[in-house]
């Protein structure tokens, strides 16, 4: 199985049609390939991928101005690139893909463990009750596309102990690996064809710069380390395109085996010492005790919510949202095809999957504008905490249980507010549009929300839901 040559990756071409390509293909035919097709975990680790190849193939771009040239040559120059190394995408090879061939063979895995959807051993999930102690047999496509992404996403926690070379790997624990530190929100710009796409997401060189360290580095399989620790290593963790692609876990798979051995891989810097140029970055906390964190995915909050950290383009040092974004400003158009998405973990167990697409009119990125859509934000966080105060004067006039009635209402409210939130877009974006056209929106949406929350058919409900009512109020705003 080799990944130029073999098909894996699940696409659509223009036409429709959907079916596996390998790398050589997906490059050749990137121009009428319309997407691909997976899940949020992978779409970031295939993206990541391509990224990877794609930057290192054309050893840049230097600057925006070589960014904007340099399109035409992503074709062209990956598949040069792809066929010089082809002996080092083989699955099942000299130096196997993203697997480290000098380990200590322990095989205290199945196969299954790669996939997140799964079940391994003897313990079945919700979705999947095939769970078997000597794991499934699954096809090479599959474990090409599972190694991957769980060398980005693979969840901390125990882990197997070997040896790699002469070193132990480890003491039997693990951390997160660099894309599911802090359950971050993904940001990829989509374009018409997946050829537009990958460049839409490269960096130059002089953003690599501006990230914690600052080094272009080299792709984990030019500079493969022979162990966990030394100067190669450091390397590789603390660059960008050694970063893009990483080794979290040390993992040696078996032609036609359900087992493989899976250990401590490589240790890669957390903020502030290291960043992903996909997510975003806020400060939390005030004054001197300010600290970055990635805006992680809150699985009961739309991301339209977050959209003023996701497009914040005014960076403070590691502060700001996705990278790839600074390219927008030169581009021309009305709209991007703008897409969040990631993996959500507490601790070492994964919760879900969550993703969402936006059509964002390229004049939000002005700083007025998103200005104008965070208070619209801010006024709709107001409008919930009105609702709560509503009901509980309510629910405490008729002596009555208010947790209930909040979270009936609360959800419903942010329900409707979720399908119109392209109302606060169009609004934000127009210089003409008063914000109190939001702010009745929340005004209508809040009574309408209270009246069914809270039912006023009796004399008494009736008297508990006049005196609520008085505290559906929302401020005016200036904008």
């Amino acid at each position: 199985m080799n990944l130029i040559g073999d098909p894996w990756i699940p696409v659509i071409f223009e036409e429709g049609v959907t079916r596996l390509v390998g790398l050589q293909e997906l490059y050749e035919k990137a121009e009428v390939i319309r997407d691909l097709i997976l899940n949020p975990p992978q779409r970031i680790s295939v993206m990541r991928l391509l990224i990877c190849i794609s930057q290192a193939a054309l050893d840049g771009p230097t600057d925006e101005d070589d960014w904007l040239s340099c399109r035409e040559l992503i074709i062209p120059e990956s598949l040069k690139y792809l066929e010089a190394r082809r002996g080092k995408f083989e699955l099942f090879g000299e130096q196997p893909f993203l697997q480290v061939k000098d380990l200590d063979p322990i095989d205290n895995a199945t196969l299954d463990k790669l996939d997140f959807g799964l079940a391994s051993g003897n313990n079945p999930t919700l979705f999947d009750h095939g769970a078997d102690k000597e794991g499934r047999p699954h096809q090479p496509a599959w474990i090409a596309l599972m190694l991957l992404t769980y060398q980005c996403f693979s969840p901390g926690g125990r882990i197997g102990v070997t040896t790699w070379g002469r070193t132990k790997t480890g003491n039997g624990s693990s951390e997160h690996a660099p894309c599911l530190e802090s359950s971050p929100m993904h940001s990829i710009l989509r374009g018409e064809h997946l050829a537009h796409t990958i460049h839409l997401n490269l960096l130059t060189r002089e953003q690599v710069k501006t990230l914690p360290g600052g080094q272009w580095g080299v792709p984990i399989w030019d500079a493969f380390p022979s162990s966990q620790q030394g100067e190669d290593v450091n390397a590789l963790t603390h660059s960008y395109l050694g970063r893009l692609v990483p080794l979290s876990r040390a993992i040696l798979l078996h032609p036609a085996s359900t087992y493989c051995t899976l250990a401590n891989g490589l240790s890669y810097p957390k903020l502030p010492a290291g960043r992903e140029p996909m997510v975003t970055v806020v400060l939390k906390g005030k004054g001197n005790n300010q600290k970055p964190a990635y805006l992680n995915i809150n699985l009961s909050r739309h991301a339209w919510r977050e959209l003023g950290s996701l497009l914040n383009l005014n960076r403070m040092g590691v502060a700001g949202g996705a990278l790839a974004l600074d390219h927008l400003v030169a581009l021309g158009g009305q709209t991007v095809d703008f897409w969040v998405g990631g993996l959500v973990a507490d601790r070492g167990k994964l919760l879900d999957v969550a993703e969402w697409n936006f059509s964002l009119p390229l004049k939000l990125l002005d700083s007025t504008q998103i200005e104008k859509y965070r208070k619209g934000v801010e006024k709709a966080n107001q409008g919930e905490s009105c609702l709560r105060d509503a009901i509980g004067k309510y629910c405490n006039y008729l002596k009555a249980e208010a947790g209930g009635f909040k979270a009936k209402a609360v959800s419903a409210y942010w329900t409707t507010l979720d399908a119109g939130h392209k109302k606060l877009i169009d609004i934000a974006c127009n210089p003409c549009a008063p914000m109190e056209q939001w702010r009745e929106f929340l005004i209508k949406t809040i009574h309408d929300t209270y009246g069914q929350a809270c039912p006023h058919e009796t004399s008494r409900q009736i008297q508990a839901f006049a005196v609520g009512r008085r505290a559906l109020r929302i401020g005016r705003t200036d904008a």
